[in-house]
């Protein structure tokens, strides 16, 4: 039903009241996040150091010389922590986050796209933390294992810091997060019809070849089995991108 305008600057003002009020809840869902996360630091400084803890077990040199990471300031260690809290922490919070989100912007949209938008916020935090599990439980281990190797070979010391060592598994996670939404991208093409699902598909030997490429730059070390861990789960992925394609179409 459509408004008069007279009863337009009311549901405006209504409506801003909402969003500061969604606003302050989603500042109070974080904060609540982050400071459950500060209250288990002890746990998430161990899942970070895990990675570390492992190398060391397999390389009893490295072992031997390198005890523990460094830190180079006073605060570092608590600046760390603090950054740990607050992405754990959004984390966390993220499903009542995306709750007060939806419940603000769902009556704007119609049924078919609330369906649609709800399918792509799944889909996007599925594949964002298939991403995160690979680069955690795979790639890292093999990055350090490699680069260990590489410093010892050299008869190098790896002095390595706190705030180093979350920086190249943050990024690491980060880069994996967004490589493994694929699928996504390829769907988004084709929903905006840059791309078709049969392109897709008869591209499929090249889309391969470039995933390959990609993996040289991307994975830890330049021996074949590093690289073809990082291009297979790639490939896999774009095979779904390719049946999300034509689930898109469909839906279309």
């Amino acid at each position: 039903m459509s408004q008069s305008p007279s009863d337009q600057p009311k549901y405006l003002v209504e409506h801003l009241a909402e969003l500061r009020q969604r606003l302050l809840r989603c500042l109070l869902i974080a904060l609540a996040g982050m400071a459950v996360a500060f209250w288990k630091s002890d746990w998430l400084f161990n899942l970070l150091l895990r990675p570390f803890r492992k190398v060391q077990s397999q390389f009893p040199d490295f072992a031997s010389q390198v005890h523990s990471l460094q830190t180079l300031a006073p605060i570092e260690a608590f600046m760390i922590n603090m950054k740990l809290a607050t992405i754990a922490g959004l984390v966390l919070a993220s499903p009542f986050l995306l709750r007060e989100i939806w419940a603000f912007s769902a009556p704007a949209l119609k049924p078919n796209e609330r369906g649609a938008i709800f399918m792509v916020f799944c889909l996007g935090l599925f594949f964002f933390g298939g991403g995160l599990a690979f680069g955690y439980f795979v790639i890292i281990p093999l990055a350090l294992r490699f680069l260990v190797e590489y410093n010892l070979d050299y008869h190098f010391i790896p002095q390595w810091t706190l705030d180093g060592y979350f920086g190249f598994l943050s990024n690491f996670l980060l880069v994996f997060g967004c490589l493994f939404e694929l699928p996504l991208v390829l769907a988004a093409l084709v929903s905006i019809g840059v791309a078709t699902p049969a392109f897709l598909s008869q591209k499929r030997k090249h889309a391969i070849v470039g995933i390959f490429v990609l993996a040289f730059f991307v994975a830890p070390s330049a021996d074949p089995i590093s690289q073809t861990l990082v291009a297979l789960p790639l490939i896999a992925l774009y095979e779904v991108g390719i049946w999300l394609s034509y689930l898109a179409v469909r839906k279309k």
